[in-house]
């Protein structure tokens, strides 16, 4: 308990999911917490439920897609805060397609969430990071960055460029005190998942259970203890990596 005490955090994509777990896991750490999302009902639902647990939550309506969301919610961190410890970008979109058949518009909408958000979320979070001299940025990638999956290219192309930049920006920013780290989960028992499951058959479950070494789907809290280890002092030398929280599903050929 209390690895984050007095941390300022922000993480995007919130409302549920790894992000809301994260995001409990965070609070319950002893860190203040700024809730982003689309969906402002349901992202003030979210973070009553912290709120109610004594958690100290301020949720934003923010948009990653759009470069005026998150600049006006920086900038209410700051105001309210004054500071920003710990930036975990996670919002993300999962739409799978054939390559030979996506449009432009296909390709830009889910590169503007998955890697411009990430962008974005970096842009306004160093300026107050580089005058503390202090900060930890986690970029939630995805297995689907190292591994090939049929028709999801889009996606696969942004976890890596994500995967890259990370790399890029802990070399150039180390020196500043900033840590930069990506967290590859692999399939996780989400609602992105589940109404992929409701669209594509429960066969996608299926498939998703032979993929692991460990027989099984993860679960969002099993995301939460490599999330906080890299949030916190803990990892005060740890920057430039890619953590899979996987079930072993690198180690076993594709399935």
């Amino acid at each position: 308990m209390n690895r984050l005490e007095g941390k300022i955090t922000l993480i995007t994509g919130a409302s549920d999911g790894i992000g809301f777990e994260v995001a409990k896991a965070f609070v319950n750490e002893g860190a203040a917490v700024v809730m982003i999302a689309r969906g402002a009902e349901k992202l003030k639902a979210s973070a009553a439920q912290l709120a109610v647990a004594g958690g100290r939550v301020l949720p934003i309506p923010c948009d990653v897609g759009s470069t005026s969301d998150m600049k006006a919610a920086f900038q209410q961190t700051l105001n309210t805060f004054g500071r920003l410890d710990v930036l975990v970008n996670n919002a993300a979109v999962a739409i799978p397609g054939d390559i030979t058949e996506d449009s432009d518009a296909e390709w830009n909408h889910l590169l503007n969430i998955n890697l411009l958000g990430v962008f974005r979320g970096i842009k306004y979070a160093l300026p107050p990071m580089l005058k503390q001299k202090k900060g930890s940025i986690i970029n939630m990638a995805s297995v689907q960055g190292d591994r090939s999956w049929d028709h999801w290219t889009t996606y696969a192309a942004a976890k890596g460029g994500m995967k890259a930049a990370t790399r890029q920006l802990a070399g150039q920013y180390g020196p500043q005190g900033i840590r930069f780290n990506t967290l590859s989960p692999g399939a996780i028992d989400t609602p992105m998942n589940q109404q992929r499951a409701k669209d594509e058959g429960p066969e996608l479950y299926e498939m998703y259970q032979r993929m692991h070494a460990l027989g099984r789907m993860g679960t969002a809290d099993e995301v939460n203890g490599a999330c906080v280890f890299l949030a916190s002092d803990e990892s005060s030398f740890v920057s430039g990596i890619d953590l899979a929280v996987d079930g072993g599903l690198l180690v076993l050929p594709r399935n």
